[in-house]
């Protein structure tokens, strides 16, 4: 299989056939980790890592010897082994990087095998966790034999969520390569059990080139979460990244959007110490919005309930009612 094609937006994508064909070349490994990411990838993989026991060493000894070409009726008991972490024998050979031992198993199963989708404890996949310990080529190999972008972990992550939380553009490519334009796209309008999208996640990551390489893609930069309605733009703000703001604004994104208590993006700059980001967002906010806060009683900082700017009387607990806000 050739290297990659790099998806750009607007281009016309043929969806490359699901089979057991082995690619002709790898893709190259993932970009190397910082400090940071390696404390990322430290947590991601601790189903497996260290978990390695001696019966797991003897289940890897019998399937680095498994040859179906020798031993064509050979039992495979090794689809039943599962870890004390819920890991199969595929994920724990992606998580100690046995690549030899991924390619005989990704040989000796079917196309979309039920054992290619299995998850561990955490809801992980075989996708999730080549991504995470960004083996590329083993990504490419298990896209090819039928893995599902669409496995979710605990946290809701999808495997492009991942990629995109951890800078990883080569893996990004390669699952964008995997997908037509439009299952591209609802993976990336795809929200996390956070409410959070690929796009919003690298936002607040603050990784610009990744933002960047989101939005060519077809990531929705005026996209809410759903727990306060904030866009990329809002999120921006609260983290104070100037440069993100700029490039989110040049990127087409709206700032007269309103989160649930209708806030703009402008008004979370108030109070805030980046002066840089509010002369920036005033210039291109609605100015019915400017004097927004002077007329909500949300932003009367002279009220002791500003920022609850109404009662609940209906609060029971025990059956006796608290009569709150009385």
């Amino acid at each position: 299989m050739a290297d990659p094609v790099i998806f750009t937006h607007g281009s016309d994508q043929q969806q490359p056939p699901r089979g057991k064909g082995k690619p002709e070349s790898a893709c190259g490994a993932g970009q190397s980790a910082g400090g940071k990411l390696a404390s990322f990838c430290e947590e991601r993989c601790d189903s497996g890592i260290g978990s390695m026991n001696e019966r797991d060493e003897e289940m890897l000894r019998e399937i680095r010897e498994l040859s179906l070409a020798d031993k064509p009726d050979a039992p495979q008991s090794w689809k039943d082994f599962v870890s004390e972490d819920g890991d199969t024998f595929l994920h724990l050979a992606i998580i100690h990087t046995a690549k030899d031992v991924v390619s005989q198993i990704l040989h000796s199963i079917q196309v979309d095998d039920p054992y290619l989708h299995r998850q561990n404890h955490l809801k992980q996949s075989a996708l999730h966790l080549a991504v995470i310990t960004q083996q590329a080529d083993v990504l490419v190999a298990l896209l090819w034999a039928g893995g599902d972008l669409g496995l979710r972990d605990v946290n809701g992550n999808l495997p492009l969520h991942i990629a995109s939380e951890m800078n990883l553009p080569l893996c990004v490519n390669i699952m964008s390569r995997f997908c037509t334009r439009q299952d591209v796209r609802n993976l990336l309008d795809s929200k996390n059990y956070n409410g959070l999208t690929c796009l919003q996640l690298a936002v607040k990551s603050k990784l610009a080139d990744m933002v960047k390489h989101l939005i060519q893609l077809g990531a929705d930069i005026n996209a809410q979460e759903p727990s306060s309605g904030r866009t990329a733009l809002h999120l921006a703000v609260e983290e104070q990244d100037a440069e993100m703001v700029s490039l989110l604004v040049r990127c087409g994104a709206n700032p007269n959007i309103l989160m649930y208590n209708d806030c703009a993006p402008y008004h979370l700059t108030l109070g805030r110490d980046n002066l840089r980001i509010q002369k920036e967002l005033i210039h291109v906010t609605d100015q019915a919005l400017h004097i927004l806060c002077e007329d909500n009683p949300m932003w009367n900082s002279e009220s002791l309930d500003w920022e609850v700017p109404f009662s609940y009387d209906d609060c029971v607990i025990g059956g006796q009612p608290l009569g709150c806000g009385r």
